[in-house]
């Protein structure tokens, strides 16, 4: 059973509060282990989740699951999705469906390397948010703002962010 929209809102009011009561509660690590093997299909693993990544053939995979780029943009769009649903719980407006697509412009010669001028990343993203509520477009525009405002992965993505690298060559294999 799915749960309501008002057990959305106290769970989310009980966390909120739990957090800031001891903020220490929400300061925490994640870890995503990915390991590739044969070929380029990658198992990633968290907490209790297993999910595969690959590449399509035309690159050199088996097409084994979705590319990381399907991944992030599937994480952008499902956490904004969810995070509108999210606060029009906690504000107490119903929102039937939310639909979000994420769009991102790629040039293939950054990734592979034949024009060091071009990124190799996304060039640009865009976001197309569709709700359907019978409550009023000022109330619904205030609930996409303010979950825009506090989306991890939209400050992800707008932020720079230090990267620490760590290299450990032909270390022991790690027993799982």
């Amino acid at each position: 059973m799915l749960p309501s929209d008002m057990q959305i809102r106290t769970a989310l009011d009980r966390a909120a509060s739990m957090i800031t009561d001891k903020p220490s509660i929400g300061q925490r690590v994640y870890s995503s282990l990915a390991i590739v093997e044969d070929g380029l299909a990658c198992r990633v693993t968290e907490k209790n989740h297993d999910l595969v990544a690959d590449l399509p053939r035309s690159m050199g995979g088996s097409d084994a699951g979705p590319s990381p780029s399907v991944l992030l943009r599937a994480a952008l769009s499902s956490c904004i999705a969810m995070g509108v649903k999210m606060w029009a719980a906690r504000k107490g407006v119903a929102i039937q469906r939310v639909e979000v697509n994420v769009q991102t412009d790629v040039d293939a010669r950054g990734q592979f390397g034949v024009a060091d001028a071009i990124a190799a990343g996304f060039e640009d993203v865009r976001v197309s948010i569709r709700l359907q509520s019978d409550a009023d477009a000022k109330a619904l525009q205030e609930i996409v703002d303010t979950s825009l405002r506090y989306s991890p992965l939209m400050d992800a993505f707008k932020r720079s962010h230090t990267i620490a690298t760590n290299v450990e060559f032909n270390p022991p294999a790690e027993v799982r």
